[in-house]
């Protein structure tokens, strides 16, 4: 029996390394690759799977702004789109847009415990997802209730993140693809945003850059995403937009440092674990170039 066993986590430590070599190979090309197809061939279509992976693999706000709060980085209201501006949100392109905006702005103060100005932002989100017919992937009675108290800012982030995921699975299935599209480019141009203006110090910084160097993949896989619908007149612009904020991002570098995965017992079962890293390399003044980038991208959307 445990000859037997030793078999096994040998050979799961040799499944480990081929499944990391695959995937380190795809990471480099995949992205990339695709995104230069497509703008050179522009009919590229995504199927529903495809566009799934590809919405999931944007960062979710909680993840950047956590960092923030974390590391020690100062709360900013001044970096939020203004309540009074969902009035001026009159198609389902600016809507869609904005939904993701004023999402990440309602996780983002909630991580930072600010709840009384939460409520606004909350009605804001259900105004919104409203006019886009998707209200009902938000409990907004309950979360009026727990954003009474920062006691409750865990239960309150669930309910939000639980909505948009569902949300996003319910509009691809539905064959409204474009518009769970526009929601996530809406989140990561408000994320890109908050971490590229919020005010860094010299013991944060670094992590915070690492952070905004990663979101070069990203940004390849949403331009990829929209230009499916590139003979969309705004689609057509934002994309015009956000090769702007790639063109900095071409400053980034970003490897892959490859090590041998382990095996740790989980829960009485065997886990391989992936032990290789990405480095990024980016310079401050790259970043302070992203940063002015994206502000035109953003104040654009939120306009």
């Amino acid at each position: 029996m445990k000859k037997q066993k030793t078999i096994l986590v040998i050979l799961l430590l040799i499944l480990g390394q081929f499944i990391a070599g695959c995937q380190q190979g795809q990471q480099r090309q995949e992205a990339t690759d695709l995104l230069s197809d497509s703008f050179r061939d522009g009919d590229l279509r995504l199927n529903d799977a495809m566009i799934k992976e590809m919405i999931s693999s944007v960062p979710n706000p909680l993840e950047i702004t956590s960092i923030l709060q974390r590391t020690g980085v100062v709360y900013s209201q001044d970096l939020l789109n203004p309540a009074g501006n969902v009035n001026d949100y009159n198609t389902n392109f600016q809507r869609a847009l904005n939904l993701g905006v004023y999402g990440t702005d309602l996780i983002y103060m909630n991580i930072y415990e600010r709840t009384v100005a939460t409520l606004r932002y909350l009605s804001n989100l259900r105004e919104l997802a409203s006019d886009l017919r998707v209200e009902q992937f938000f409990d907004y009675t309950t979360l009026n209730r727990l954003s009474e108290s920062s006691k409750n800012v865990d239960s309150v982030l669930y309910i939000t993140n639980t909505g948009f995921d569902k949300m996003s699975r319910y509009l691809i299935d539905q064959e409204r693809s474009h518009i769970a599209i526009l929601i996530s480019a809406g989140t990561w141009i408000e994320s890109l945003y908050i971490a590229t203006h919020a005010p860094t110090t010299a013991a944060n910084k670094e992590t915070i850059n690492k952070r905004i160097g990663e979101q070069k993949k990203v940004l390849d896989n949403l331009l990829l995403l929209m230009n499916s619908y590139g003979q969309n007149s705004n689609f057509d612009e934002l994309i015009k937009d956000l090769m702007t904020v790639k063109k900095e991002f071409d400053n980034v570098t970003i490897t892959y440092q490859y090590a041998e995965p382990s095996i740790i017992e989980s829960d009485g079962t065997l886990v391989v674990v992936d032990n290789s890293r990405s480095i990024v390399d980016i310079s401050d003044e790259t970043v302070k170039n992203i940063a002015s980038a994206i502000a035109v991208v953003r104040n654009k959307v939120i306009e």
